[in-house]
């Protein structure tokens, strides 16, 4: 039997045994205990299994940035949004307006997807700037440390899905309005409206950034414009339309320097749109339909600083549109969700001349199956593509309340990482490979959440990756430089990230974090890292709130990256960042903040994983804030 028929097979048979449906919502009992410590807005998510469950059901590890906590450290992208949680890493950072790759647990940024409302931001490299991803939006986002490709196909290191503002129940209007203006003619301008009459919605969000430039030479601009309209078309069908466009121009890379002499510019376009119904066929039948539209064009050119000679000009452009769909269905013990995802993809690229097409289809599954204080959730998913062939997903997740409060969680989880679009672009002295394919792993993960005295929640999970037929670049005419791409090669990666956060005490709040991976080559070596790589980091949270208009928090970070010399990168800073929000008018529904925000306060210039890329030295902003 073909992979693909057995693939068809499963699915049919699981789809049969148990059928689907919206995820168990937190009960009472649970939601006592969880809010000593989290917001409403963390007890539930969407991303594990695509339906809505309680985080006691989960039993991968997830993290999750609320809008409100996007506020309190005042974040104006999501690489700002996503550099205090720990286990993320934030590569290729210069500050707000500029790149920041994410990557996870020592999985490389191009491993890890990004959604936005479920829709991937993935360009050509399979790589997402999120320090150019607004913030003001975002409800909030959820963080999958690991696979997740039984729900969501090529997810190799994990899943970033953000996830845009409702406008809500009920008639209503409202609004926000926000100024700051810091060092370096850094600028950042925001306007929202939201509002529903009858059974209309809107929801509206437009904004600039802007700087000279934050660290060497990199100066940017940013705009950005946001919408969605959600319809009820009856009591129990509502749809939705959303439509995102960000334009925006920096330096990716300024190298005044005798070995390079050079400064790359980058102006990208992109444009995004989606439209979705979701239905309630019966009290336990659920029904999703979308579809949506992504297209990415970046123009860049690179000049000689010196003599401001032109090097290189060209432009990618990479259009891609899908269709999703999934039935949702409880029946007992079991939550079910089923569906399927298509997605076609054109990239056209001056540089080559080249267009490369891109098609997938993929089928997944997945059961939460509650039995009292036991949750057991299997999933599987089928890919097929004509860039890197099919490949099947399997995972299986377990939770246990050993009491009210005690929590052990285990999974096991076969991903991958299909092979980028650009992958198949060949360039005059490096051919593309058609028979690339995909990465695999293998991933296994225990942990406990106990909740110590009803004074702190604490959380500690392991893991172990076995990955192979890594993506890598070789040699093949033997002149010292890398010219064609092939899977060759293994990983054994283990690593472990604890969590702890205290009850609120006197108005103050605190948290930590740290995570460690070893990652160990097996079979393969590559000069740009070494053979056993140990990077670690840690972040620590204290935040204040008097219920009387004055908040604050106070963040740390530290990452050690572990890099060889020749990326000429510097662990020794500790990163602080901190910010101050005072209430100064509240009349009715109108309220009107002030706030002042140092970043990198201690000046920890020396933090960054490579010399292109420093993280700026310390800068300090104020602004207002108004909410009516």
């Amino acid at each position: 039997m073909t992979v693909s028929k057995a693939a068809l097979s499963l699915f049919l048979i699981f789809i049969l045994s148990c059928l689907s449906s919206p995820a168990f919502a937190v009960s009472e009992e649970e939601k006592s205990f969880l809010t000593m410590y989290f917001s409403d807005e963390e007890l539930e998510v969407v991303s594990a299994t695509r339906s809505l469950k309680s985080i006691t059901r989960v039993a991968e590890n997830i993290d999750i940035v609320t809008k409100e906590d996007i506020e309190l450290m005042n974040a104006h992208t999501v690489a700002e949004a996503l550099f205090f949680v720990t286990g993320v890493e934030i590569a290729g950072f210069v500050g707000p307006g500029t790149m920041g790759l994410a990557g996870i647990h020592g999985s490389d940024w191009n491993r890890v997807t990004v959604l936005l409302d479920g829709v991937p931001l993935q360009n050509a490299n399979d790589s997402v700037s999120t320090g150019i991803l607004p913030v003001q939006m975002i409800e909030r986002i959820e963080i999958i440390k690991g696979p997740a490709s039984s729900a969501w196909g090529s997810s190799f290191g994990g899943v970033i899905n953000i996830i845009t503002k409702s406008v809500g129940q009920g008639d209503h209007y409202g609004g926000q309005l926000y100024a700051s203006g810091g060092e370096r003619s850094t600028s950042d301008a925001r306007a929202e409206a939201f509002g529903r009459r009858g059974n209309i919605g809107l929801y509206l969000f437009g904004g600039t950034l802007n700087s000279s430039g934050l660290r060497d030479n990199h100066p940017f601009w940013n705009n950005n414009l946001f919408s969605k309209v959600t319809v009820d078309a009856g009591r129990k069908t509502a749809i939705d339309a959303s439509f995102f466009y960000h334009k925006g121009n920096s330096i990716d890379l300024f190298l005044p320097s005798a070995d390079y002499d050079f400064f790359a510019d980058v102006l990208e376009e992109n444009i995004y749109g989606r439209v979705g119904v979701s239905s309630e066929l019966s009290k336990d039948l659920h029904l999703s339909l979308s579809g949506w539209l992504l297209r990415q064009h970046a123009l860049s050119y690179e000049r000689t600083i010196s003599t401001g000679e032109g090097l290189l000009d060209g432009s990618d452009t990479y259009n891609k549109y899908g269709l999703s769909g999934s039935i949702s269905w409880h029946a007992g013990a079991h939550t079910v969700v089923a569906g399927s995802d298509l997605m076609k993809g054109r990239f056209e690229s001056t540089y080559t001349g080249e267009t490369v097409k891109q098609w997938k289809y993929a089928l997944y599954v997945n059961d939460t199956i509650n039995v009292g204080d036991l949750s057991i959730t299997p999933g599987l998913r089928y890919d097929k593509t004509n860039l890197g062939g099919d490949i099947l997903s399997p995972s299986i997740g377990v939770t246990y309340a050993l009491t009210k409060e005690l929590l052990v969680k285990a999974s096991a989880a076969r991903g991958f990482h299909a092979p980028a679009v650009g992958e198949f672009v060949s360039y005059p002295e490096w051919p593309s490979n058609p028979d690339l394919g995909p990465e695999k792993i293998w991933s296994y993960q225990a942990g406990v959440e106990v909740n110590v005295k009803d004074l702190f929640w604490l959380m500690a999970v392991f893991f172990r990756h076995d990955i192979s037929d890594i993506i890598t670049q070789i040699d093949r005419d033997g002149d010292g430089w890398a010219d064609f791409t092939v899977n060759a090669g293994k990983q054994r990666v283990y690593g472990g990230e604890a969590r702890i956060r205290t009850k609120t005490y006197h108005g103050f709040t605190f948290e930590g974090g740290f995570s460690y991976e070893e990652i160990r080559r097996l079979d393969f070596s590559d000069d740009r890292a070494f053979d056993v790589t140990r990077p670690y980091g840690g972040n620590v949270s204290l935040s204040y709130n008097n219920g009387k208009g004055l908040r604050g928090v106070l963040n740390g970070h530290y990452f050690w990256w572990n890099e060889p010399a020749l990326w000429e990168g510097k662990y020794n800073g500790f990163v602080t960042d901190i910010n101050i929000i005072k209430e100064i008018i509240r009349k009715k529904d109108v309220s009107l903040d002030v706030f002042v925000t140092g970043h990198n306060i201690f000046n920890a210039a020396s933090s960054y994983d490579n010399t292109f890329y420093k993280l700026p030295s310390r800068w300090f902003e104020a602004g207002v804030r108004m909410k009516f």
